[in-house]
């Protein structure tokens, strides 16, 4: 999936660190999908060349339009891109609501802080884009897939199978679940077990040290329990 970001930013230095970090959040987390990434010094030419973007990044002190101005007119061209205040001034959290910001980073820049935030997003994008694809290529043949047509995929015999809505099996050979973990993770899958990864829109009844997959009963370990149940809670109620 291409996802297209914007920075906008007076700051030349914070503007780099940002973009960096974006780049090292891809790496670190064998995200398949790409990063289309464009910086921007002042508000006035970003709108002048606003464009179809899903996440914008906004310093709301800058010379000239602030952020928060350049927030309200981007509203009136978008309603849904996700836009993230990037600012050392936690008071705007307020005026905020009027422009629905979707969350704010602190500066000055730290990895950690921003990995929790921008995973958040990352998040968030793959909730709306749930016609994502992805390609499972088997020892014969290659398959197109909906990511959100997975059931879960569970470690089996040195392979991966695949179960699809509609019971349809696609066995994987060459890469292994934790592979799979990280590429799928935005995605809302998680493991219940070292063997199963379960694509949590399809959790359905838990029953004591079981969860209802689609109709298969698959085992929660005692390590991952409160992990599992935390993450279905956070998607249940959602906050991811």
């Amino acid at each position: 999936m291409l996802y297209r970001m914007a920075i906008v930013e007076d700051e030349s230095a914070a503007a780099a660190e940002l973009k960096a970090m974006i780049e090292r959040f891809k790496q670190e987390n064998a995200l398949s999908d790409e990063f289309e990434i464009a910086t921007f010094s002042d508000a006035e030419t970003f709108l002048q060349k606003f464009d179809s973007y899903e996440v914008i990044f906004l310093d709301i002190q800058m010379g000239g339009m602030t952020g928060m101005e350049a927030a309200r007119e981007i509203r009136k061209k978008s309603e849904d891109v996700l836009i993230v205040f990037v600012t050392n001034m936690a008071q705007y959290a307020v005026e905020s609501y009027e422009v629905q910001a979707y969350d704010f980073i602190l500066k000055p820049l730290s990895y950690g802080n921003f990995f929790m935030k921008f995973r958040r997003i990352m998040k968030k994008l793959a909730h709306k884009s749930s016609d994502a694809f992805l390609t499972l290529t088997t020892r014969f043949e290659s398959h197109k897939v909906k990511i959100f047509d997975i059931v879960y995929v569970e470690s089996c015999n040195h392979s991966l199978l695949f179960h699809m809505t509609g019971g349809k099996e696609i066995r994987v050979t060459g890469s292994t679940l934790g592979d799979w973990e990280k590429k799928l993770a935005p995605y809302y899958f998680v493991r219940c077990n070292s063997g199963y990864l379960v694509n949590l829109k399809y959790a359905g009844v838990m029953r004591g040290e079981y969860v209802e997959v689609e109709g298969q009963e698959l085992h929660i370990s005692r390590s991952r329990k409160q992990s599992f149940m935390t993450e279905f809670a956070k998607y249940v109620g959602g906050s991811v």
